[in-house]
């Protein structure tokens, strides 16, 4: 009933991996935004480049079923994604306001995951928002999407598709995998009674929270944190990863 066409555009159904779990259930909990909204932004010098991307988007979100994927959990024992066969791009045209700033500010603000959400019962879990840049002759892009789809592992290649399909090179691209294989070995590999197990043994007498520097808080939704890098010398970064690597841990 939630999908456009019935059953005859339904592909697949399947269960959400462990981490599509916590995901989702944080996007359930959160009164307001969701703190799992991924945004970014393009800007085209002409309208047919940016048309042209979408079309190649659209040709990547057809290869692969997680771009294609609708989540599903009202009236369900446990929740379900469900993939689409045809999930076309929702692609919606703005006008921005000469007198309120730069475009591009203007687009974040708008779109801040801190007041928007997406209905993740609707394939694909991607917003794309138009406008002409009231600065300049640019187009500008505004992309939203939910981590329930994708993450970092995933938005190299990703793009990397993109460039191939402009590029005319779609044929040489390889058979997509489907994501209920990732899903499969996620949850059929060793059974969730031996997970809480381990944790129990590892976790049972900690009766406190134990976080580092004190910070027993978070302000908001982090948006106001501030990230400072500093390059660690060779010898000290060498000794990390040989203990991290001693103890079968990451750095």
């Amino acid at each position: 009933e939630t999908v456009p066409g019935g059953i005859a555009n339904v592909e697949d159904i399947y269960a959400l991996s462990p981490l599509q779990d916590g995901i989702l259930f944080h996007h359930l909990l959160a009164q307001k935004g969701d703190p799992y909204l991924i945004r970014g932004q393009m800007a085209f010098a002409e309208r047919d480049r940016l048309d042209r991307y979408l079309s190649a988007v659209q040709r990547v979100v057809d290869r692969h079923a997680i771009l294609r994927s609708a989540f599903v959990w009202e009236g369900l024992s446990s929740p379900v994604q469900v993939v689409w066969r045809h999930a076309p791009l929702s692609i919606t045209e703005v006008e921005l306001d000469p007198a309120a700033g730069p475009g591009v500010e203007q687009l974040r603000r708008r779109y801040a995951p801190q007041h928007l959400r997406l209905d993740l019962t609707q394939a694909p879990l991607m917003r794309y928002v138009v406008a002409r840049d009231p600065e300049s002759d640019r187009w500008l892009l505004q992309v939203t999407s939910h981590h329930l789809i994708e993450d970092a592992a995933s938005a190299e290649p990703f793009f990397m598709e993109i460039d191939a399909i402009l590029a005319g090179r779609e044929d040489d691209l390889p058979v997509a995998e489907p994501f209920r294989n990732v899903v499969a070995q996620a949850r059929l590999g060793i059974p969730e009674a031996e997970h809480e197990r381990y944790f129990r043994e590892r976790l049972g007498d900690v009766d406190e929270p134990s976080l580092p520097f004190g910070l027993t808080e978070v302000r908001g939704d982090g948006e106001g944190v501030v990230e400072v890098y500093r390059k660690l010398p060779q010898a000290l970064n060498d000794r990390l990863r040989g203990q991290a690597q001693r103890l079968g841990v990451s750095l």
